[in-house]
């Protein structure tokens, strides 16, 4: 056959993931209840990658929305895990997808918390999938350096699926290097593990690298043979993805047998089937694949049709492989056609694409990945009999010891004069860390006993003060109520009593909530100044209100309370002068960061005013004061008719 051959067939087929990201539910009513409940854990947040890895093996693009939802919930929860795994099911679903790009940032952002947490599980995980990925995309010594890290951790693990699905890609890396003698000691090794285990998903990788050993060797009826048992597997756990695999290859395999009118029909069948699946991969693959077919026939038109989309979806989702196939396909077509200009520009692409692939610089490192695995497990081999070696030694010891006991007398007692003086040394320093730690813990009581009695002093002034300010504003408004058509001047002055008191309440609350803080974080001080501005707002009609907060804060910032209250007055007090004074069509309130602090602006369209005409009032002066506190400094600026604008530099 021609020289696609060899990447044609495999590329189809043969990488394995790891079970945590592929999972047929048996019971799928009762994972959906429990993701559906009103109960939200970390249960739920598993529940959701289950129910991912299981659409992603029988429905793909229902997968998506589960993984999204799951990342999100693990995230609200703080479980490292939950998310880490949601993340990796995400990957393989993009992979699948043939949408690399964003399978690299989800593998790549869970490989991230698995190398922070040290999970030895995430490990076999997640490198095994993110090497499949690299497998995808040509680069097959990234992809095996992963895939040895892979199997070590598997190996730590004791896990004989995982050890048995890292042999299978290390296999396929080789295959596609060409290496086949090292293709087929992996791939057997996989093969006798999941026959071992009887894993289904296994066994239908097994069998098909099997057939692909079986397909290089020209042993094409042995290769049908093995096809078929992956896809009677495949279609009886409903692998949609893996069945139409098989199929694919079947229609390769009748095509050597030069049986075209069988092999035609699983080409289109399979065609068909992708296209349901939207598998541009797999597409791809069985387009070139199938032209080779047609080549064959001599039928050059249909066959260059199906090249060039086999070449366009290789380009757009970056297959190395089928680019390779697709072109070398391309260059057979033009020969035919006497097109000999266009068949040399395809045979230098064609060999450009494959240099890219099969350069020796990969080889030396695959080759050096190999050799460094094999050589740590050798060091721990010898570590563990050195270990032998000296517990016998220890042995031998301990008898001599007995012998020699009598003569060592003084010896021991001197030993012993010396650990009791260590032992000593040992308690005196254990009573300076316990006194250490009780001062430790007077201090925490102490700012326990003051927390205390602010949230005291709180609900005194909220309990007390603020109903008592609340009784106020109602005698006031019934008053007022009461003598509003006798005496408008005393219903006036009762009204601005009221609104006095009211707002009075309004500024007691926002003191309470300070008060009920040691440290305001940023996030909540900006969401105490939205429900200002809002309300703000929803007061003074036909008055736009703006509140921008620049993405480049970090949020996570904290203040002091007697800070974070600054800020707030601050704005407050701006915003009232502005509604006061400048009778304004817009406010608009924004904080941007600048080197070692923040700019806080508070900007109206008002009237505006002449500071050298006008004397500043308390509101103002408040104002510099807090600016003070906060070791920053204020800056007002107004012009006549445009305006004023007020700036917080902290």
């Amino acid at each position: 056959m021609r020289k696609v051959n060899y990447l044609i067939v495999i590329v189809t087929l043969f990488v394995a993931f790891c079970s945590n990201a592929q999972t047929v539910l048996k019971n799928l009513d009762s994972a959906k209840a429990i993701v559906n409940s009103t109960k939200i854990d970390t249960t739920t947040v598993i529940t959701l990658q289950r129910l991912g890895g299981h659409y992603n093996v029988v429905h793909l693009d229902s997968a998506a929305p589960y993984l999204r939802k799951g990342i999100t919930l693990a995230e609200q929860l703080g479980f490292d895990k939950g998310r880490w795994m949601n993340q990796n099911t995400l990957g393989v679903y993009h992979e699948r997808k043939t949408q690399y790009d964003s399978a690299f940032y989800y593998l790549k952002t869970a490989k991230r918390a698995i190398d922070s947490l040290k999970s030895t599980m995430g490990v076999a995980i997640v490198y095994n999938n993110l090497a499949t990925v690299h497998i995808r995309t040509g680069d097959y010594s990234k992809a095996i350096e992963l895939l040895f890290d892979a199997l070590e951790a598997e190996e730590q693990l004791g896990n004989r699926n995982g050890i048995g699905q890292a042999y299978n890609n290390i296999g396929l890396c080789y295959y596609f290097l060409r290496d086949f003698n090292k293709a087929a000691d992996y791939l057997e090794r996989n093969l006798v593990i999941q026959e071992e285990l009887g894993n289904d998903d296994g066994l239908i990788n097994g069998y098909g690298n099997v057939a692909a050993i079986q397909h290089y060797n020209k042993d094409y009826k042995g290769a049908i043979a093995s096809y078929n048992k992956a896809y009677a597997i495949a279609r009886r756990i409903n692998d949609l993805d893996k069945s139409v695999n098989q199929i694919s290859n079947l229609g390769l395999m009748y095509m050597e047998l030069e049986d075209y009118k069988k092999s035609e029909s699983l080409f289109k069948r399979a065609l068909h089937l992708r296209d349901s699946l939207s598998d541009d991969r797999g597409l791809a693959t069985t387009y070139a694949t199938y032209a080779e077919g047609l080549i064959s026939r001599n039928r050059l038109g249909e066959a260059k049709e199906l090249l060039n989309k086999a070449l366009k979806l290789s380009k757009e989702r970056k297959l190395l492989s089928v680019k390779v196939a697709a072109l070398a396909g391309l260059s057979e077509v033009a020969s035919a056609e006497k097109d000999f200009e266009s068949a040399n520009e395809y045979t230098k692409l064609w060999k450009l694409t494959n240099d890219t692939i099969l350069n020796e610089e990969r080889i030396k490192a695959v080759t050096e990945f190999e050799t460094k695995y094999e050589t740590e497990k050798k060091q721990k081999e010898i570590l563990s009999q050195r270990a032998e070696i000296a517990e016998k030694d220890l042995e031998v010891r301990r008898k001599n010891t007995w012998i020699y006991g009598s003569l060592g007398l003084a010896l021991v007692l001197g030993l012993l004069g010396y650990l009791f003086f260590n032992q000593q040394k040992l308690k005196n320093r254990q009573l300076k860390k316990e006194g250490e730690l009780n001062q430790a813990l007077a201090r925490i009581e102490t700012q326990n006993k003051l927390q205390e009695q602010r949230l005291r002093i709180s609900r005194d002034l909220h309990d007390n003060i603020g109903s008592q300010l609340t009784f106020v504003t109602s005698s006031v408004d019934n008053l007022k109520f009461g003598l509003k058509e006798d005496n408008p001047k005393v219903t006036e002055k009762l009204g601005k009593i009221s609104e006095f008191t009211t707002q009075t309440i309004y500024e007691l609350r926002d003191t309470i909530w300070a008060m009920n803080k040691t440290e305001i974080a940023f996030e909540d001080l900006q969401t105490r100044i939205a429900n200002f501005i809002e309300n703000a707002g929803a007061a003074a009609q036909g008055v736009d209100f703006q509140f921008v907060v620049s993405k480049n804060i970090d949020t996570s910032v904290v203040f002091s309370s007697i800070k974070g209250m600054n800020i707030y007055r601050i704005i407050q007090e701006a915003v009232n002068n502005a509604l006061k004074y400048a009778s304004p069509q817009r406010i608009s309130v924004t904080i941007d960061p600048q080197e070692n602090g923040y700019v806080l602006q508070v900007k109206d369209d008002g009237k505006g005013f002449n500071k050298d005409d006008v004397e500043l009032g308390n509101g103002l002066a408040n104002m510099k004061k807090r600016a003070r506190d906060l070791n920053g400094s204020i800056d007002i600026t107004s012009i006549v008719g445009d305006g004023t604008s007020i700036r917080l530099q902290f």
